[in-house]
């Protein structure tokens, strides 16, 4: 893969990101829809409770609720189409040919690499294999087999995203299925054009003390960028903040917004051994605080200074 066809291949997973974040922006800024006010606690648990620890402040939160969002659809896009490592997942771009042919074959080579030897061989493979079923030809992809298959599970993708996501949007997700339908649908692209090279193109995720527990790690500039890093806000920075550069070792992941990607191998497909890190991984080290309700005031020894002593006491609260 030529310098050129890779930095292609960045800016578009730059421009999946960003047209992400647009979307998730859109839809879940702002109060919930008063039909949705009161969603259901264990479904939340359950799509969110291993992105962050913090998932039911992020869904009150009116700023910070797309960032969770953002979060949730890329771990399905992750776990739906870029991997296969679970029957059901991935080879979206092969139609009905991925479960059927693809995986078992993949799996049994895959599994039998034992050298560096072999790992060439086995990519060689898959990149011959993948380029014979979509051959690209005058610059368009022409499958050999039929892809309407590929349409309508890009489309049940769309469907499930929307159904789970509805109890905290702001505006209906309908009117937005035509953009998310384009975002998954360049997720299937940009894994086909993946698959497609020599090299081993694949997105990494970082864990914290459970198998399945996307947050709690420490941060690290090298594979992770902070997203609020460049935030204008003093107050963040001041205290050593979140986004501080000072703090940063002893900074830890709130929430993965976006997974870091990883090339094994060179453009020749040589040299799996060795990784390089292409693009970080989009993260938030922001620990959201919880709304605190407001509390009446009490009367204390009455009159003028009573009140004076209570105001004074509520503008120290919300310094």
């Amino acid at each position: 893969m030529y310098k050129s066809e890779e930095k292609t291949l960045i800016e578009e997973l730059h421009a999946l990101r960003y047209e992400i974040r647009i979307w998730t922006e859109e839809y879940f800024t702002g109060p919930i829809k008063t039909s949705s006010r009161r969603p259901y606690l264990t479904r939340a648990k359950k799509l969110f409770g291993n992105l962050s620890e913090n998932y039911s402040t992020y869904l009150k939160d009116h700023d910070d609720r797309p960032l969770l969002m953002q979060s949730y659809i890329w771990s399905q896009l992750q776990t739906k189409i870029f991997s296969n490592w679970q029957k059901g997942c991935g080879y979206v771009w092969a139609g009905k040919l991925g479960d059927r042919k693809l995986r078992p074959i993949n799996d049994t080579l895959r599994k039998a690499v034992k050298n560096e030897e072999e790992a060439e061989q086995y990519h060689q493979w898959r990149s011959l294999t993948v380029n014979l079923l979509v051959p690209q030809v005058d610059g368009k992809w022409r499958p050999t087999f039929d892809a309407s298959p590929v349409l309508k599970r890009i489309s049940r993708l769309c469907s499930r995203m929307r159904r789970k996501l509805r109890p905290w949007s702001t505006h209906s997700l309908r009117a937005g299925n035509e953009q998310l339908q384009t975002i998954v649908s360049a997720a299937v692209a940009l894994d086909l054009k993946m698959k497609r090279q020599l090299a081993d193109y694949r997105f990494v995720t970082f864990t914290g003390g459970k198998k399945d527990q996307f947050w709690g790690y420490g941060f690290y500039e090298s594979e992770m960028e902070d997203v609020y890093d460049d935030d204008d806000d003093d107050e963040y920075h001041a205290v050593g903040g979140y986004g501080s550069t000072a703090s940063a070792k002893g900074r830890k992941v709130e929430l993965a917004l976006a997974p870091a990607l990883e090339r094994c191998g060179n453009a020749n497909g040589h040299v799996f051994e060795q990784s390089f890190m292409l693009v970080k991984a989009d993260v938030s080290c922001k620990r959201l605080e919880k709304m605190k309700k407001p509390v009446r005031p009490t009367k204390k020894g009455g009159g003028m200074r009573g009140g004076v002593e209570a105001l004074g006491k509520a503008w120290n609260r919300h310094a």
